[in-house]
């Protein structure tokens, strides 16, 4: 099976891939938190957007002072594959709900990357039925062709990010990795 047209379509736009190192992920987070600091805006809660966004939200709500984290999972994939090698739906699905009643509390959403915005998107109409008192959305990169601007993001970025936490995989080290396992 091959990735559908659509997403073919926003994979192709990246130019070239960029490797992020554990400083840039942290500088970009720290950026986050100071845009959010900048307009007052404290969360009550961090929603996570399971799997990518786990990693990040939970630097956020360390950085926050260890901020209550709770877990919505959008499956885009078919199949997980590295990269662009996806096996992906024509749009994304909510295969877990999220736990949490967020009714009348401010609500920090946080995945890592806007590539089409679809998944934000889907996300967006999710809490919008929940009742919280606020949303805003935050990834650690955006790209500038994403039909979604979360509030807030670390860098807008055009290439295909390689992430740090992805060095190993399947119990065996990423070819890009630092250091050799024994």
């Amino acid at each position: 099976m091959t990735m559908n047209p659509i997403a073919q379509e926003y994979y192709n736009k990246s130019e070239g891939i960029i490797n992020l190192s554990w400083q840039d992920v942290e500088a970009d987070v720290l950026k986050i938190i100071a845009k959010m600091k900048a307009e007052n805006f404290e969360p009550d809660v961090i929603v996570s957007i399971a799997r990518s966004g786990l990693i990040p939200a939970s630097m956020i709500a360390y950085t926050l002072g260890n901020k209550q984290l709770y877990v919505i999972k959008v499956d885009f994939s078919i199949v997980q594959k590295d990269g662009k090698d996806q096996e992906l739906r024509d749009r994304p699905i909510i295969s877990q709900e999220l736990t949490k009643d967020v009714s009348g509390l401010k609500v920090l959403v946080v995945d890592e990357m806007a590539v089409s915005g679809s998944t934000l998107k889907l996300v967006k109409a999710y809490m919008d039925i929940k009742n919280p008192a606020e949303v805003k959305y935050c990834v650690l990169y955006k790209q500038p062709w994403a039909g979604f601007t979360p509030d807030y993001f670390g860098r807008e970025i055009v290439e295909w990010p390689i992430y740090p936490w992805k060095e190993l995989r399947n119990n065996i080290l990423d070819p890009r990795a630092k250091i050799k396992m024994a």
